[in-house]
Parts: structure tokens; C-alpha cells; sequence
């Protein structure tokens, strides 16, 4: 029975160490991948950008084509 080991405090219960890095290494994965698609999104930040322009621009046009037509 290795959990009734004797162990530090933050490594006692009745998970494997094994398992616990485990988890630990999916967490350190997990936060890297999201820093990295947070550093992509900033990165990508003009192509959001030049949508948020084009859709002001066509619906300006849209704006203007009714204005003249009524």
C-alpha cells in the first residue's frame, strides 16, 4: 500500500505520485497551450481588424444605398 507511505504533506493521500505528475505535467501543458493561443489571438489582432473595418464599410454602403433609394 504505497499511499500509507510516509510523504510530505502536499504528496500524502491516496493518489500515486505517478498520477500526480501526471496531472501536473497536463496542467503545465494546458497552460502553455493557452499562452501560446493567447500570443497567437494578439498576434492575429490586424486580421481582426481589417474584418471589423470591412463589415463598418459594407454596412455603410448598405446605409447609403437605402438613404438614396427612399
Amino acid at each position: 500500500m504505497k499511499y500509507l507511505q510516509k510523504s510530505s504533506a502536499v504528496e500524502r493521500g491516496i493518489l500515486t505520485s505517478a498520477y500526480k505528475q501526471e496531472i501536473r505535467l497536463q496542467a503545465q501543458l494546458s497552460k502553455a497551450e493557452s499562452l501560446s493561443k493567447m500570443k497567437l489571438m494578439i498576434l492575429n489582432q490586424d486580421n481582426l481588424e481589417s474584418q471589423t473595418a470591412t463589415i463598418l464599410r459594407v454596412a455603410l454602403f448598405v446605409a447609403v444605398i437605402l438613404m438614396i433609394s427612399f
